[in-house]
């Protein structure tokens, strides 16, 4: 379908805030959020934590979350403490 003329991508970056999620308000530029993108910053592996990270939406806000894996013998994901990591987002939705 591609972005509707009345739609807006919001970019940026967040550091974690070791909550998870860590949550990004965008209702100042859209009026909800139709889909997100969030990656990680850096050109190395990321190391044990965190290890991943993933994205859900609510109404205006864009929850970051991040995952370590419990040890190096058990790649189970748990929550992530991580408040020094930097993430990149975009966000796309109706124009506020």
């Amino acid at each position: 379908d591609g972005m509707q003329g009345d739609e807006s991508l919001v970019c940026g970056t967040v550091v974690l805030d070791g909550g998870n999620p860590t949550p990004i308000a965008l209702a100042n530029y859209l009026s909800a959020i139709d889909g997100s993108v969030v990656s990680m910053d850096g050109s190395v592996a990321p190391g044990v934590d965190p290890t991943f990270v993933t994205s859900a939406i609510s109404g205006t806000t864009l929850n970051v979350y991040a995952w370590k894996i419990t040890g190096v013998a058990d790649a189970t994901l748990l929550a992530s403490t991580d408040n020094a990591r930097l993430v990149h987002f975009m966000a796309v939705g109706p124009k506020k």
